[in-house]
């Protein structure tokens, strides 16, 4: 319990200055931010002409769709913001020899990299997640209350969790190919069936976001709860996410042991 407390320490303050040093250039963080933003909204374009030929998707309706698309940029931004140095792992951790000195501190090796991320466009899929998903509730005329607000924040962070889980457990592929971030990509952007309600896939889709890469807790689930459709699936995404870190760190400690220096 000690290391752990020790480790989640040693992350904030990895965090906190690599937070620092990505506000060091404003002006990129704010072109990022507004570059984002544009990418997401064309993605909304799409969500709107679907719905100009048909009033609801699996029961669901255009507003309810956004809310669920508000809910998952929030965790999609949180997760950017924590976890995105994940994928300089390979080519640039590794094959520029920077890995080798990470192992000389007295801190795990994982830490150091996911407390070194500074993605500045995950600032703008959180402020249009958390636009979003405002609009959407008073539109919805679903009450914010304290609770419900405390909610969202606390299953974002979840959601945020199940997905860097699922990054760590790809990043592995780092230790073998400096190319591993293609394939991080590849497993990564399977989320996007997860900003439709399920029903409309087939059952291997089902399947697959929901166990094999479980996706649908991040945000899927969670929606249905502030709903009022499924109060109970929601609390299941905690315990896939401490399964997933579980199973992350026992792999990346495999990867680690087999890890070679580049030798140069």
């Amino acid at each position: 319990m000690t290391k752990i407390i020790y480790g989640i320490k040693m992350y904030f303050v990895f965090f906190k200055a690599s937070l620092k040093e990505m506000l060091i250039y404003r002006l990129d963080c704010i072109v990022g931010m507004v570059s984002q933003i544009v990418t997401q909204l064309v993605e909304l374009i799409f969500i709107w002409i679907v719905f100009q030929n048909t009033q609801s998707l699996s029961g669901w309706n255009f507003m309810q769709i956004l809310l669920l698309y508000g809910i998952t940029l929030i965790s999609i931004g949180i997760s950017d913001l924590c976890f995105d140095e994940l994928y300089q792992i390979g080519p640039e951790y590794i094959k520029e020899g920077e890995f080798d000195k990470i192992l000389l501190r007295p801190v795990h090796p994982l830490l150091s990299i996911i407390g070194a991320s500074r993605e500045f466009t995950a600032l703008g899929h959180l402020l249009l997640g958390v636009i979003f998903t405002i609009i959407m509730l008073i539109k919805l005329a679903i009450p914010i209350t304290f609770i419900l607000i405390l909610k969202i924040i606390f299953f974002s962070i979840v959601g945020a969790a199940i997905i860097g889980a699922i990054l760590t457990i790809f990043s592995i592929a780092s230790f073998w190919t400096y190319r591993a971030n293609e394939v991080m990509w590849s497993f990564y952007k399977i989320y996007t069936f997860t900003q439709y309600p399920i029903d409309i896939y087939n059952k291997f889709i089902k399947i697959l976001i929901t166990i094999v890469l479980p996706y649908a807790f991040v945000a899927y689930f969670p929606t249905l709860n502030y709903l009022g459709i499924n109060y109970n699936m929601i609390y299941l995404s905690i315990v896939v996410a401490i399964v997933l870190w579980v199973i992350a760190i026992k792999v990346w400690n495999w990867a680690l042991s087999k890890y070679r220096s580049t030798g140069s």
